[in-house]
């Protein structure tokens, strides 16, 4: 019986050692981030505002020139694992906002949609008494970005807009995010499980993505009219296995008042996981920011 477990505990290991290996960077860098928030003397400063009816959660670290991350549709702020140690080191103070109905942060009684948490994130930032940020926005937190170098320009340093598109005709269908059920029951499961973890959403990630979903096929809806009226500093960051099409991630380049195209090689839809070091090289260069070890 020892020696059958003794094969157990040596199969597991085996098998987590196998999985972090294949997984690298990206688990490299989830553990050297549970190492820094555990090891690290500056702590995170927890807080929340109430807003037409959710309750938005949000986590500040440091004093420093504010930056401001926003995670994607279906995701969480822990999406910037990669990130966060290396600007909060830099010297930046850090914030992070779960997103109306995402992570920590409730629905609230409002529909979802961009306009809405954009004015999540002014309440937020008001509520730390931060009148002008640099903002890095990853898929749907760079549209939230992009709307508030619009409609709230003086709050805005500069932006990084991930991933993001300006309509939803910049989205290629055929790479959408829509689930795929030809696979096995347990897979299935255990990748429902893990989405629903994710979006931080539970046992209510299905009404969740299903208006997300929505949301994705109907917003956001910026003329180049809008871009131009756009005046941060941004640079336009996008994969070049992207869901964002990389013609329109030109034009949005192209049509804002001061933009800049970046396009990371081989990378898809989530690069601030899958190639951080490229993209945290990138932010650095644009946001003057000494660059990660």
């Amino acid at each position: 019986m020892k020696s059958w477990s003794f094969k157990l505990s040596i199969g597991a290991l085996v098998l987590v050692l196998s999985v972090f290996y294949v997984l690298k960077p990206m688990s490299v860098n989830a553990l050297h981030y549970l190492v820094w928030k555990f090891t690290s003397p500056i702590k995170a400063q927890m807080g929340s505002i109430d807003y037409q009816g959710a309750h938005i959660h949000y986590v500040s670290y440091g004093y420093g020139a504010p930056i401001l991350l926003l995670h994607g549709g279906l995701s969480n702020k822990l999406s910037w694992f990669s990130q966060v140690p290396w600007l909060v080191d830099s010297g930046r103070q850090v914030i992070l906002i779960d997103t109306r109905g995402h992570g920590y942060s409730t629905h609230g009684d409002a529909k979802l949609s961009y306009e809405i948490f954009a004015e999540d994130t002014l309440q937020v930032l008001d509520k730390l008494g931060i009148q002008r940020t640099d903002i890095v926005g990853w898929s749907d937190g760079g549209i939230i970005a992009l709307l508030l170098g619009l409609h709230a320009p003086e709050r805005v340093e500069k932006i990084v807009a991930i991933s993001a598109n300006f309509h939803p005709s910049g989205v290629i269908l055929e790479a959408d995010s829509t689930q795929n059920y030809a696979y096995g029951t347990i897979f299935r499961t255990i990748k429902d499980k893990f989405r629903s973890w994710w979006s931080g959403a539970g046992e209510k990630h299905a009404e969740l993505e299903a208006e997300i979903n929505e949301l994705w096929h109907k917003a956001p809806q910026m003329t180049h009219t809008h871009l131009s009226a756009i005046i941060a500093p941004t640079l336009v960051v996008v994969g070049e296995n992207d869901i964002i099409d990389l013609g329109h991630s030109r034009e949005l380049a192209q049509k804002l008042a001061a933009g800049r195209l970046a396009i990371i090689p081989v990378a898809g839809h989530a690069a601030p996981i899958t190639h951080a070091d490229e993209l945290n090289n990138l932010i650095a260069e644009f946001l003057n920011i000494k660059p990660q070890p």
